[in-house]
């Protein structure tokens, strides 16, 4: 069984500016906890914290229990940390994830079996006896993984692996590592910018931004109702509109009301949080938010249509996608616009 991490009113500041704040997360054994958030919102703070690399100037970091700060070296190996960029030497892929099983004195034929295993593990088996330099960049990062993976660690600290993979090599090299823990008690923690990644593999998410915690929940909960409109536009909502809820439950854009919305919300100022394939586009005598489109272009299996929406005391940019099937308008033609409550969330304001 993987262990339990815990956090506990941590606080990292750097330059006299707080750059991490976490007041309370449990990482569960054997959980796969994928930790999302926009570049410099302190992820990979977290996971240096989590790897002992660095310390809280507040707060404790625990690994079943244990104040990290106490743990011995014996139990600090059972911590592998995977950094971005793989730092392999100029020797072999077989004698580069050998290394931590030599500094943990293992015999050199149950090393060597280790190391192989773990390359199989990730489908580079085949490259054992190649210069670790010559690889590609995909070959590399499954290579730095496996050394990990060799040591067979209790906590796995996973910092963008697939960082600077196009997007099938990501696909493929996810598919490989998820396979690769499928049958492991390790608990993972795995840092991602990219939404659906975190969406679609995680156990559960922690988003952070500027360097605080801003929802933890499952996948589903966080996609679904995003607990205020910095976690959604962290999870990929294209449009966050002002809006106001109303004291019978509704929702109004401007003075257009929408439709029920998941969310829970007091009355007062809101933000409606909607997939640009939550838009829908009519004409000017139908009831919707009046909107001048700005801009028509193509996108992977739809069109992309921008607009400038017209509050009745600002504008706000909204972003639709239409199906290659549905016909476009055109730059300056004006239209209504309607949101699809299933594919929208009602959220915070602030």
């Amino acid at each position: 069984m993987g262990a339990e991490l815990t956090v506990r009113g941590v606080r990292i500041s750097r330059g006299g500016r707080e750059v991490l704040a976490v007041d309370h997360l449990d990482v569960k054994p054997s959980e796969h906890l994928f930790v999302l958030g926009p570049n410099g919102a302190g992820k990979t703070t977290l996971l240096r914290l989590l790897a002992a690399v660095d310390r809280p100037d507040r707060g404790t970091v625990e690994v079943d229990g244990v104040p990290i700060r106490r743990l011995g070296l014996a139990e600090r190996r059972r911590i592998g940390y995977v950094t971005q960029r793989p730092a392999l030497l100029s020797t072999t892929v077989l004698r580069n994830v050998e290394l931590p099983l030599r500094w943990r004195k293992v015999p050199r034929p149950r090393r060597r079996a280790q190391a192989q295993a773990a390359l199989e593990r990730l489908q580079v088996g085949h490259l054992a006896e190649r210069p670790a330099l010559a690889l590609s960049g995909g070959e590399q990062q499954r290579v730095n993984l496996a050394r990990s993976l060799a040591c067979d660690p209790d906590v796995l600290l996973l910092d963008e692996p697939a960082a600077g993979l196009d997007a099938e090599a990501r696909a493929i090299f996810f598919a490989d590592l998820d396979h690769a823990l499928s049958d492991r008690a390790v608990t993972t923690v795995q840092v991602t910018h990219r939404p659906e990644e975190a969406l679609r593999y995680a156990d559960r998410v922690v988003v952070l931004v500027a360097g605080a915690v801003r929802q933890v929940d499952m996948p589903e909960m966080i996609h679904r109702m995003p607990a205020d409109a910095a976690v959604a536009s962290v999870v990929g909502y294209d449009n966050l509109v002002p809006a106001r809820a109303t004291p019978d439950g509704g929702v109004r854009v401007g003075d257009q009301p929408v439709g029920p919305v998941a969310g829970n919300a007091d009355p007062g100022p809101v933000v409606v949080a909607a997939f640009a394939n939550a838009l829908r586009l009519g004409s000017t005598d139908q009831a919707g938010l009046p909107a001048v489109v700005r801009g028509v272009s193509p996108g992977p299996g739809h069109r992309v249509v921008l607009l400038d929406g017209q509050l009745p005391d600002r504008r706000v940019r909204l972003i639709a996608h239409l199906g290659l099937d549905e016909p476009a308008p055109s730059p300056g033609d004006l239209v209504s616009v309607r949101f699809d409550a299933a594919l929208s969330a009602v959220v915070p304001s602030s």
